[in-house]
C-alpha cells in the first residue's frame, strides 16, 4: 500500500482492493479487456442496486486529517476500480472494521501498540441514495469471470469502472481480496465528498472498539496479526 504524505490518504485505506502492480496486459488480460469492452449498457444497468442514504461503512487511514476520513482521490491510476479522468475521484469503503483493518495491515506480520495511535478509523455515512453496480451480479449475468475483475492490470479493471460510471452509476460493490467480504468504491467530483458522504465518527485505532472488541483484539483474534506493547 503506497503511503501518501499530502492530502487525506483515502487511497491508503484498502490495499489490494485498490492497489497492485500495473503490469502489461498478458493474453488473459487481453481476453478480459475485450469481454469488458463488449458489455452492453443495458446489461450493466440490470446489475445495479440502490444504496440508501444513511448507510454506514468504514475506512482506516494514516493520520487524522482534521477529523475527516472522506476523500475522493482523483489520482487513481494505481487503483483497481478508480476513474482516471482527472475530474472524478474514487473512495474505497469496507462494510466492516475487520476488512478495513486487514486491507491496510495485510502485509504486516505484527504491530506495536504505539503504531495504533497513528491510524484512524472513520465511520462513514453515505448521505444520499446512490446507485451501484454489483460485480458478482455482473459475473452471473455475463461471461466476465472473477479473474477478469481482479487482475493486477489496471487498464482492464479501470475500463470496467469507466463503463459503469458512463451509464450513470455512482460506484461498485465488489469483494475484498483479503477477507472476501463486500467492499464499496464510490465516485464523486468533489474530493471532500460534499453531498455524497461524511465522517460521522473518527477514532484513533488505539481507542477504537467494535461490538465489544478492541482493535488489538480484532487484529490478533480475527486477522492473525499480533500487537505487542
Amino acid at each position: 500500500m503506497p503511503i501518501k504524505t499530502g492530502g487525506n490518504p483515502n487511497d491508503d485505506v484498502n490495499t489490494p482492493t485498490e492497489t497492485a502492480v500495473n503490469a502489461g496486459k498478458n493474453k488473459q488480460d487481453e481476453v478480459a479487456y475485450t469481454k469488458i469492452e463488449q458489455l452492453k449498457d443495458g446489461l450493466l444497468r440490470d446489475c445495479g442496486r440502490a444504496v440508501a442514504a444513511g448507510t454506514k461503512a468504514f475506512r482506516l487511514q494514516l493520520g487524522g486529517y482534521g477529523g475527516s476520513n472522506v476523500f475522493f482521490n482523483r489520482d487513481g491510476k494505481d487503483y483497481r476500480y478508480s476513474l482516471t479522468d482527472g475530474v472524478n475521484g474514487s473512495m474505497y469503503l469496507a462494510y466492516t472494521p475487520k476488512t478495513a483493518i486487514k486491507e491496510v495491515f495485510q502485509n504486516k506480520k505484527g504491530l506495536k501498540e504505539s503504531d495504533l495511535n497513528d491510524y484512524f478509523m472513520g465511520t462513514i455515512v453515505i448521505v444520499k441514495d446512490v446507485n451501484i453496480l454489483l460485480v458478482n451480479e455482473l459475473m452471473s449475468k455475463s461471461n466476465v469471470k472473477l479473474h477478469d475483475v481482479t487482475t493486477a492490470t489496471r487498464v482492464v479493471t479501470q475500463l470496467l469502472a469507466q463503463k459503469v460510471h458512463s451509464v450513470g452509476f455512482d460506484g461498485m460493490s465488489f469483494l475484498s481480496n483479503v477477507t472476501g467480504e463486500p467492499c464499496l468504491v464510490l465516485w464523486h467530483d468533489d474530493p471532500a465528498g460534499a453531498g455524497m458522504a461524511t465522517t460521522r465518527v473518527q477514532t484513533s485505532l488505539s481507542q477504537f472498539t467494535h461490538q465489544g472488541q478492541e482493535a488489538a483484539d480484532i487484529l490478533f483474534d480475527e486477522l492473525g496479526i499480533p500487537v505487542e506493547e
